[in-house]
């Protein structure tokens, strides 16, 4: 237990529940930011994506630690972020069936003035998906607010993965506990 508050600039339920645990206390407080980045390597996408998304959170929370995340699904050197709709999840869905792919989960943590940002990268095989299995999903699994369109938690989709499950699901957890830790201690 880190005993210190947490900020955490995500609405995402996932990332609330994967840190929230760790934290003496937990608040979410969002900024509204253009998810704009001209990085082209996923692990600078999502490092970049999530300093962004910190925005001057840090400035407003200078005593209490403030997380910032982003997940994206790469396949094929293509980023594969939050579906539009429910026909660019099917067709999300449709391109990584059978295939393997990376999910890279970004995250930026500052503390007193100080900003970290890292990443996390996992190896994810799917199975072979016929249209109704992903039609199925859709209608019972909300992929509309995850990236890639699908939660590896929901145990429908993912043949397989390596790495840590919680990078997958959308922050990795150990990484950040120990840049918050570090971050105290300097």
């Amino acid at each position: 237990m880190i005993n210190k508050k947490l900020i955490l600039a995500s609405k995402s339920p996932r990332r609330y529940d994967l840190l929230s645990p760790h934290f003496l206390q937990t608040q979410v407080v969002t900024k509204n930011v253009e998810e704009c980045c001209s990085e082209t390597s996923p692990d600078k996408i999502v490092q970049k994506l999530s300093k962004l998304k910190l925005a001057d959170l840090y400035k407003e929370y200078p005593n209490d630690i403030v997380v910032a995340g982003d997940t994206i699904v790469w396949f094929d050197g293509k980023v594969y972020g939050k579906p539009k709709d429910e026909k660019d999840a099917f067709k999300m869905l449709k391109e990584l069936s059978g295939n393997c792919h990376q999910v890279y989960s970004g995250f930026a943590v500052s503390y007193k003035g100080k900003v970290v940002a890292g990443y996390d990268k996992s190896d994810i095989i799917f199975k072979n998906l016929s249209d109704n299995d992903i039609n199925s999903y859709i209608q019972n699994y909300c992929p509309l607010d995850k990236a890639g369109s699908y939660g590896i938690q929901d145990g429908v989709v993912v043949e397989s993965f390596s790495g840590d499950i919680n990078t997958v699901i959308g922050l990795p957890v150990d990484k950040i506990l120990k840049v918050c830790k570090e971050l105290i201690n300097l």
